[in-house]
């Protein structure tokens, strides 16, 4: 079997690369053309017992007449010499040849299939009988002719995979048929299982393709054949293949059969491929499950850590908890883990469940810093989160300093500041992905608040959570009564300037745009936003021209 495995491996990438052409193929049959047209020769026949020197010389008079066109007379003289030695390849494979020359693919077939039942041989005349299938338009059995051919003799893959290619156009279920029972017959051939998984997913068969593919996997294919495919498929950069390729990964992670080597990095590589689509809240999970019986100790520790991140952000707190549980309390994990650990918590609640921990991470990075200044905002601390807030503000180019530093200003701003613990609970609820209560606090704020500087932040909150919503229309409303009533304060241009994005990308009115744009250029020309502002409005009426 591990002969066989090596044999397979070393014929299945020119062959998948070949069955890729298949993905642009038509869904449909269609009917072959009649004509001659050039077709790759293919392997030469066995050479059988040797021709003594007459009658080999009288084969290449016969070979010659053919190759001069006349037909006749070389097919009058290969028939003789058949008749003196019945049954020779080499005279079998020259008398097809003729009859191929001479369109007689019916005489071809009468021969070949004659002589490959008299013989026992399905690789004798398996060229020319599949040549003679296809120009009399029967795709299934030159196929099913092909497929027997590469089954009895392995070596022959290349020339087999390349008519399964041709022929696969015209009847990709039929050629995928046949390709289907020679695996059943022979699951740990990986020559045939890797085409014929490629096949599978061409015609959209995904379990398909993994059920072609898994059982030389668990014979002993390293890489995996699955894992190949993957590669294959993620070079091709269609999002449809990048989808094969994801369910391809994971089903490898989940293969207890398949060593640990190819488990973890599969799934990594998985995840690596729904992070990039944007699937990452929907694949955490799914990985996750994956590797369920793979005990966490064992996984790569920053990928353990993007799986939790993951888990945590889609609300999964349970699941984020199976993983971290068993790597002990969050002062025995690694700074990361740790502070997930405490993100987990926080996601959970109630918040001041959380704190210590946060605090203890706080000084490990600025992301832990940030988290904690978070978590004293939510919980109604507004004056212990504005130093921390200051601390991640001070890197300039810090992944969090905007953040903070938005929150220093609302912190600034507030009038009444008994009112900011609501904007804690507020921004606790976005936090966790509780938009409806989200969307109902802001709303109050927004009609309760004095019309200042905090209720301007109150209104800018409630566009972004009525946009998120859908209610495009309801979100206008908040942006233009800051810039209309609150003209001089600070958030006045970016509600102008957000006001035209909504006419310009949600409501696709250009015209409004454009107007919101000029306002906000006229009003405050300096204003720190001011040269985005210009940009789009210059954008705009460059299209508006065209």
């Amino acid at each position: 079997m591990r002969r066989s495995i090596a044999l397979g491996a070393a014929m299945l990438f020119p062959l998948a690369a070949a069955a890729a052409a298949l993905a642009d193929a038509p869904r449909t049959a269609r009917s072959l053309p009649t004509a001659i047209v050039d077709i790759a020769p293919g392997p030469p026949a066995a050479p059988g017992p040797p021709l003594d020197a007459d009658r080999l010389g009288r084969l290449r008079q016969a070979e010659a007449m053919r190759r001069a066109g006349r037909l006749d007379a070389a097919r009058v003289a290969a028939a003789a010499l058949l008749a003196e030695v019945p049954h020779h390849p080499l005279l079998l494979a020259e008398l097809a040849n003729i009859d191929l020359e001479r369109q007689d693919f019916a005489a071809v077939e009468r021969l070949a299939r004659a002589e490959r039942f008299s013989q026992k041989d399905s690789v004798l005349l398996g060229t020319e009988l599949c040549t003679a299938y296809e120009r009399l338009g029967r795709v299934r059995d030159a196929a099913q002719t092909a497929v027997e051919m590469w089954v009895a003799a392995p070596l022959q893959g290349d020339w087999a995979g390349a008519t399964l290619l041709r022929l696969a156009p015209a009847d990709p279920r039929g050629v995928r048929d046949a390709l289907r029972r020679a695996v059943d017959r022979a699951p740990t051939r990986p020559d045939l299982a890797g085409t014929l998984g490629r096949l599978e997913w061409n015609l959209g068969d995904l379990r398909g393709m993994l059920r072609a593919l898994t059982p030389v996997d668990r014979a002993g294919m390293r890489p995996p054949l699955r894992w190949r495919l993957a590669d294959e498929l993620l070079r091709s950069g269609s999002s449809r293949d990048s989808t094969g390729a994801i369910e391809s990964l994971l089903d490898v992670a989940g293969d207890g059969a398949v060593s640990l080597s190819y488990r973890v990095p599969s799934a990594r590589r998985a995840w690596e491929a729904l992070v990039a689509r944007g699937a990452d809240l929907e694949g955490a999970p799914r990985v996750a499950r994956a590797l369920r019986d793979l005990p966490p100790a064992r996984w790569d520790p920053e990928f353990l850590v993007d799986v939790v991140r993951g888990l945590r952000r889609a609300g999964l707190t349970a699941d984020a908890r199976t993983l971290l549980d068993p790597l002990g309390t969050a002062a025995n994990l690694p700074p990361a883990l740790g502070l997930e650990r405490a993100l987990n918590d926080l996601r959970e609640g109630p918040v001041e469940r959380a704190l210590a921990a946060l605090r203890s991470a706080a000084r490990g990075s600025a992301e832990a810093a940030f988290r904690y200044a978070e978590a004293l905002f939510y919980s109604g601390q507004p004056d212990s989160a504005s130093a921390w807030y200051q601390a991640v503000a001070q890197d300039p180019s810090g992944p969090f300093t905007g953040a903070a530093l938005e929150r220093l200003f609302l912190i600034e701003d507030a009038s009444p500041r008994e009112a900011l613990p609501s904007f804690g609970s507020v921004a606790y609820a976005v936090w966790r992905g509780d938009t409806k209560r989200a969307l109902a606090l802001t709303d109050s704020l927004y009609h309760a608040l004095p019309r200042n500087a905090l209720w301007a932040h109150a209104a800018l909150m409630l566009a972004d959570q009525r946009l998120a919503t859908g209610d495009d229309r309801g979100a206008l409303e908040p942006l233009l009564m800051v810039a209309d009533s609150l003209d001089t304060d600070r958030l006045a241009p970016l509600a102008r300037q957000r006001a035209g994005d909504v006419y310009l990308t949600r409501l696709q009115d250009g015209a409004r745009a454009l107007a919101q744009y000029e306002e906000c250029l006229t009003r405050y020309p300096k204003a720190w936003n001011a040269p985005e502002v210009r940009r789009k409005l210059e954008q705009l009426r460059r299209d508006r021209r065209l």
